[in-house]
């Protein structure tokens, strides 16, 4: 849960990192790296999750974000 959270953070850090630039390449932020590892860490995570829980619509929106990002630079 501890790394869905973190997620959830990252995702506010980088919506604020890109707001109000022009989306030159050298405005956005970069995504972070993910190791294969740390992504199966993740998904684990996300599974032990309750169902109704809003960290799952964060980190869809999260992930939104982070598709976004690749289309910046």
């Amino acid at each position: 849960m501890r790394i869905a959270a973190g997620l959830a953070v990252a995702a506010v850090l980088l919506t604020a990192g890109c707001a109000g630039t022009e989306h030159r390449a050298d405005a956005c932020p970069k995504p972070v790296y993910y190791s294969p590892a740390t992504l199966d860490k993740i998904q684990a995570a996300i599974e032990k999750l309750p169902p109704d829980s809003i960290l799952h619509e964060v980190l869809t929106d999260y992930e939104n974000e982070r598709d976004d990002l690749r289309f910046c630079h």
